[in-house]
């Protein structure tokens, strides 16, 4: 393990003075960073891969689209045509935008693991943290350069990453009849790969990595749970994401159909006879929705949505919910570390 270096100050003349003993913030950072050089310019090429990846994505897309005028003939339900083109650019693009944001929403599982194994758990298992203990380093300064690190890289390369998605995404779903073109990215699908979504969600995944290696200790068993608790919360905001956000709830007198891709219908049902929602009623086979009203007594139907303008409201709240979340992962990793080791 290649030891800390110590920091030397100089005097006023410039000459050097005598070593300090306890390493500053920037030596605890680049030794951090040296123990984990081959993951880290690993992590550099993807990452230029990837952000060139999509910078090409949004040029071809738009110039597809653009020279085959293909939103002309795209409503908020359907493309009229030209049918060959619009299907050419599905099987041309529509799974690298996919794809793409798939991975994106992934990172947050990715980086929770590396952070819980590789860079706290392993040095734990292994017993090489003793090494940094012993050259003038505190456990809590040790731990917060762990910690302090990979945040900032997030912060710093998610963030371009997420933006240059959105960018692309923008192509298709921010026009209307754009998400028609590739209908598997409609945005309450998309919804955690977009905006501060993914630099939120990586920045929580760093402190689950953080605590879980701190409590777990084995590297092995350190990486499967900090990909199961970065599962959960991914599945508790998708969970609570249609509360956000007060839905737009639409009343009519027939049963109504769907919304379109633009529009998130989230619950439809009937209106009860106090006025109580059922929801998705059972009427039976064969039974027409009017009959299925007066055999329930209801008064009509209702559906339950979030039209395209609530998309930036809810990012934002899921942001600043998911940024508490963080704080007070990191902030119990902290709190543990100093109540077992200093």
């Amino acid at each position: 393990m290649t030891s800390i270096p110590p920091t030397r100050t100089t005097t006023r003349g410039g000459n050097p003075a005598a070593t300090t003993g306890a390493p500053g913030v920037r030596a605890l950072g680049w030794f951090v960073l040296r123990q984990h050089r081959t993951t880290a310019w690993i992590a550099l090429a993807l990452f230029v891969a990837f952000a060139g990846s999509l910078v090409w994505l949004h040029g071809a897309m738009s110039d597809f689209i653009d020279t085959h005028q293909l939103l002309a003939a795209c409503d908020d339900v359907e493309c009229a045509g030209p049918s060959g083109k619009v299907a050419d650019f599905r099987s041309s693009y529509g799974d690298y935008l996919h794809y793409s944001g798939l991975l994106l929403e992934f990172l947050p599982a990715l980086l929770a693991a590396f952070v819980a194994g590789p860079m706290v758990a392993r040095e734990l298992e292994s017993g090489t943290y003793k090494v940094a203990w012993s050259q003038s380093v505190s456990p809590m300064r040790w731990f917060a350069a762990k910690l302090a690190l990979p945040a900032v890289v997030v912060l710093a390369g998610v963030s371009v990453l997420a933006a240059l998605y959105t960018w692309c995404w923008r192509v298709v779903g921010d026009r209307e009849g754009g998400d028609v073109l590739l209908p598997g990215q409609p945005w309450h699908q998309s919804f955690n790969a977009l905006g501060p979504a993914p630099v939120v969600l990586a920045l929580a995944g760093v402190a689950i990595g953080a605590l879980v290696g701190l409590l777990v200790k084995r590297t092995l068993r350190a990486v499967i749970v900090a990909l199961l608790a970065t599962g959960a919360v991914a599945a508790v905001t998708a969970a609570v994401r249609q509360y956000l956000v007060t839905p737009v709830t639409t009343m009519s007198a027939d049963m109504p159909g769907l919304l379109g891709n633009r529009t998130w219908w989230f619950e439809r049902g009937m209106v009860g006879p106090g006025g109580g929602h059922i929801v998705e009623p059972d009427c039976g086979v064969g039974v027409s929705p009017a009959q299925c009203l007066v055999d329930r007594g209801a008064s009509g139907w209702y559906v339950d949505s979030h039209p395209y303008t609530h998309l930036w409201p809810m990012q934002w709240v899921q942001a600043g919910g998911v940024t508490v979340l963080a704080v007070l992962l990191a902030a119990g990793a902290l709190w543990w570390m100093r109540r077992t080791h200093s």
